[in-house]
Formats: C-alpha cells, sequence, structure tokens
C-alpha cells in the first residue's frame, strides 16, 4: 500500500510538471528516481504482452508490464493534469497577469 501512494504521489508531481511551459514529466520522473522502471514498464508493452493477451492470460499481461506500477503513476498524471489544468484556465481567465509573470519568472 506504501508504495502505490508513493507512486500515485510521484504521478501527481509528473502530471503537475507536464501542466507548466517547458517543465517535462519525463525529467521529474529521473529526478524521483523512476525513470528507469517506466521506460522498462513502458517497452514492456510489446508483441510478447500482445501475445499473451490474445491468449487469455491477463494476469501475465499485467505482471509483465507492470501494470499496478503503471496503473498508479497514470492516476496521479492524470489526477494533476485535469485538476490543474482547470486551476491554470481559472488564472489564465481572471489573473493572467501574475500567472504570465509567474511562467516567464
Amino acid at each position: 500500500m506504501k508504495n502505490y501512494l508513493q507512486w500515485i504521489i510521484k504521478g501527481l508531481a509528473m502530471g503537475a510538471a507536464d501542466v507548466v511551459p517547458g517543465v517535462s514529466g519525463g525529467t521529474l520522473a529521473f529526478i524521483l528516481g523512476i525513470y528507469s522502471r517506466l521506460l522498462a514498464a513502458i517497452s514492456a508493452v510489446n508483441m510478447t504482452a500482445v501475445n499473451l493477451l490474445l491468449h487469455g492470460r491477463f494476469a501475465q499481461v499485467w505482471r509483465h508490464v507492470d501494470g499496478t506500477f503503471l496503473l498508479c503513476l497514470l492516476t496521479g498524471i492524470l489526477l494533476s493534469v485535469f485538476s490543474l489544468a482547470n486551476v491554470i484556465g481559472y488564472l489564465l481567465e481572471y489573473r493572467p497577469v501574475p500567472l504570465w509573470a509567474f511562467f516567464n519568472g
């Protein structure tokens, strides 16, 4: 359970980085120490995974692609992107000058 929460929080941070112009979620994944695991999980979505899926071996596919890790990370990213996009949309409409000053330093 502790790892799940950590992965979701790291996903939240990555999603926040993706919303901010000029900041990369991938860079944040590297800083947070999950970049290599993320690349390995994404790389595991290959023909082996497709073959397992076509043969109905769903549990093996889930383990093969590190599904729990990807699901937790994606949950955090999506929560962050959608919530912060609304905040930034509001700020662009009602407080554009301070927002642009924040982004431009």
